[in-house]
């Protein structure tokens, strides 16, 4: 992930040596999903929770978010909050109650367009602030005060980007890579067993938080589209028992601008 940091700051230093009157602010416009998102995706999710467990749990987690986009004459500020909740994520005969919440805000910076295999790309980038929260409530039989639980909480700085690709007059695909440089995390910990803090600084190296998608979008009017894409979603805590999970999705939104 260090590398990927490295190679998106580089980006925005080499194109902020160019003159940004180069873009296309009229298509720009039309061709950025600006208003109010829904989205619905289906698909699998699996999880080691070390915390509980050094097993690897598995199976559908459906997913759905609702965001707001305003563009603005020299950036773009978006809202996100998305959640995902699933009874079905098992081992075997063990399964496990999985509760994944994220509420996610940036602002986006319009980089100079380009052409790539002759169609004009508009690429955006910028910093973000996120909440991320996991939960996990294993199924199984314990006695008196006893619990199987553990969560997870990120309070991350980011970076986020979308690449726009311009197939056609209405039809263009999209690209969104969002992920996390330093956070604050907290950590379920056994006060019983441990004298470890539950709540660190944590770096690249220690946390991360990634979402990527990818894929067509369709305007039926300059303020109503569609998309269809699939979502990636990983995460890595290691300060504490490790927590390792990673989300597949197929998902459907739809975008109306006021």
């Amino acid at each position: 992930m260090k590398y990927l940091t490295s190679f998106l700051f580089g980006l925005l230093f080499l194109y902020a040596n160019y003159d940004l009157s180069a873009q296309d602010s009229h298509r720009q416009k039309s061709i950025y999903p600006e208003g109010i998102t829904v989205e619905y995706g289906i698909g699998s999710f699996a999880v080691t929770d070390e915390y509980i467990s050094t097993e690897k749990y598995s199976g559908p987690f459906p997913y759905s978010s609702i965001s707001w986009t305003n563009l603005h004459s020299d950036y773009v500020y978006h809202l996100k909050i998305d959640f995902g909740n699933s009874s079905e994520i098992k081992n075997n005969n063990v399964s496990a109650d999985i509760f994944q919440f994220t509420l996610n805000q940036g602002f986006s910076y319009a980089l100079p367009k380009f052409t790539l295999f002759d169609n004009d790309t508009y690429l955006y980038l910028g910093p973000s602030a996120e909440l991320y929260f996991y939960f996990n409530e294993q199924n199984i039989a314990v006695s008196g005060l006893d619990y199987a639980q553990s969560f997870a909480l990120l309070v991350s700085g980011g970076i986020n980007s979308q690449i726009f690709y311009d197939l056609f007059d209405k039809l263009s695909i999209e690209g969104t890579l969002d992920f996390n440089v330093i956070s604050f995390g907290f950590r379920m910990v056994d006060m019983e067993e441990s004298d470890e803090s539950p709540a660190k600084i944590l770096t690249l190296i220690s946390a991360n938080n990634v979402v990527f998608t990818l894929g067509p979008r369709y305007f039926f009017l300059d303020n109503l589209s569609v998309k269809t894409a699939y979502l990636f979603h990983l995460t890595r805590v290691d300060s504490w028992e490790p927590l390792l999970s990673a989300g597949d999705n197929v998902v459907f939104t739809l975008t109306y601008g006021f």
